[in-house]
């Protein structure tokens, strides 16, 4: 699904306008379907009482006017207006004037002090119409009280468009934000209602529709795209095809107490599909890997201590040379021979997923991605980005998206960032933020999981961006449906990850 970044809402409302469509009549659509969605959610409002926040901008115009269409269907309605009248644009200053000439109860404050802590306390819906995507300095004063008041009540909470207090690009929490319940959001989604933290405060996201122009929509390319079940491809299969005609994948990984990250990713790949499935393993692991997976080749080669030896690289630059794919690193161990095996298998002019350890060996030479001209998929949780670009995992946490983006675009790749909103970076400026997913995956193992899904895709002939948010998605909704099958998070693991990826693949057929 696209994404809106503020400005680029401001400009496809600023569009509409030039189309016709006066913004009065925009903020009209927005709260008639706002106040749809309330119904839906909610159930009948009459008799319930209905507290409005309102602040300066057309959310706040939102605001009055659901009000209104609340009050007309038997709420009790009372509006606070946290800004002077005088700030209002022309169309809020008209929601108000007709509120206050419908007779409906309304205040303005100025300090801290002029709400009724009670009132609020006890009523059933709460409106939040304080601040809108345009926010951008800390939440202060009387307007981080009100939030406070919203978030201290049991009432149902309904933010229009995104819930203030969030930064609607970064998802940031800006001090203080609105938990909300409900969050009709107008035209498009906003990256910040899908990206932690603000991800936690949006509660149900409804996009709905407020009659910005379908060309506007449809021409307009977004930097952000949520990821759905829309945004997945699954391949059709002739019924006449044959093992080859779905990809050779190869895997290179494992070590001697790292086999279980090998086998797992190889058990991932064939369940999503691929033809043929060669592990390239360390000697000293064959006869581990062969006995738990019966469905896979291995191709077993000298090691030393346990891991791969120097002596076998060219025996084994040999053997991929022909695949269609590379999976490279699960478990690999971080050793001046496995790093010498990485720096050589770069120079494979084939599509390659990077992982784990084998992200590991290329933080002492990352540079040698330049070199690269075959597709690259990187999967790093954030200590293993971090590693790559040479600072703290917490600069990259609070930074993620600027470095995710600039990384792709400086080393022409695409970087998959392991976290609970991950996010897939392309070469060309494009972040996809996954929406599938539970903390149940955050065990060792689960990303050996991804690594075999994004290979599969890959041998098969899926570009190289599809490949990446196939495995992503699929990956967060194998463990989606697991948890919904009767286990919990405390439990999940890996191995029940690949036991629903049909389950997640059928799931995608069937729409």
């Amino acid at each position: 699904m696209k994404l809106s970044t503020a400005a680029q809402m401001r400009e496809m409302d600023k569009k509409a306008v030039e189309t016709g469509i006066p913004d009065i009549v925009l903020m009209e659509n927005a709260s008639i379907k706002s106040f749809y969605k309330i119904i839906e959610n909610y159930g009948d409002v009459k008799g319930s009482l209905v507290v409005s926040f309102v602040g300066a901008g057309n959310n706040g115009g939102d605001a009055l006017a659901i009000s209104r269409h609340l009050y007309n269907n038997g709420a009790n309605v009372f509006v606070y207006i946290l800004v002077d009248e005088s700030k209002f644009n022309p169309s809020p200053k008209t929601n108000f004037e007709i509120i206050k000439n419908m007779g409906i109860q309304h205040k303005f404050v100025f300090s801290e002090e002029d709400f009724n802590d009670d009132l609020i306390r006890k009523c059933d819906i709460l409106i939040d119409g304080i601040f809108g995507t345009g926010l951008s300095r800390p939440v202060e004063g009387r307007f981080r009280r009100a939030i406070e008041l919203i978030n201290n009540s049991d009432a149902f909470v309904v933010s229009v468009d995104i819930p203030s207090g969030i930064k609607a690009d970064t998802g940031e929490i800006m001090g203080v934000a609105v938990e909300a319940d409900l969050t009709p959001t107008f035209a498009l989604a906003k990256p910040g209602h899908f990206l932690y933290p603000g991800r936690s405060y949006a509660g149900d996201i409804e996009v709905v529709d407020i009659s910005t122009p379908k060309y506007v929509i449809d021409e307009f390319a977004p930097d952000f795209v949520s990821l759905d079940d829309g945004e997945i491809e699954i391949l059709y299969r002739d019924e006449t095809a044959h093992k080859g005609n779905f990809g050779h994948l190869a895997i290179v990984g494992g070590s001697l107490g790292k086999s279980g990250a090998v086998i797992m990713a190889s058990k991932a790949a064939l369940r999503c599909g691929a033809g043929l499935v060669s592990a390239v393993v360390p000697d000293s692991i064959n006869t581990i890997f062969e006995s738990s997976v019966l469905e896979a080749m291995s191709y077993p080669v000298g090691s030393y201590d346990g891991h791969f030896s120097k002596t076998s690289i060219e025996e084994i630059m040999d053997f991929v040379s022909n695949k269609d794919a590379v999976c490279l690193g699960m478990g690999l161990g971080v050793f001046d021979d496995t790093k010498e095996l990485v720096k050589n298998l770069l120079t494979i002019n084939k599509p390659m997923i990077i992982d784990a350890d084998g992200l590991n060996c290329l933080s002492h030479f990352v540079d040698e991605l330049k070199n690269r001209k075959a597709p690259t998929i990187l999967t790093p949780h954030p200590k293993e980005f971090a590693r790559l670009l040479g600072i703290d995992t917490k600069d990259v946490i609070n930074n993620r998206l600027e470095f995710v983006k600039q990384f792709a675009q400086q080393f022409d790749v695409l970087l998959v960032l392991k976290m609970a909103d991950t996010l897939t970076a392309t070469p060309n400026g494009k972040i996809y933020i996954n929406t599938a997913g539970n903390v149940g995956l955050a065990t060792g193992g689960s990303g050996d999981v991804l690594s075999g899904m994004i290979g599969a895709f890959l041998s098969e002939g899926y570009n190289p961006v599809q490949a990446a948010i196939n495995g992503v998605y699929l990956h967060g909704l194998a463990a989606d449906i697991a948890i919904e099958n009767g286990l919990t998070y405390e439990n999940l693991q890996p191995i029940d990850v690949i036991g629903h990826i049909n389950e997640a693949i059928k799931h995608i057929l069937e729409q």
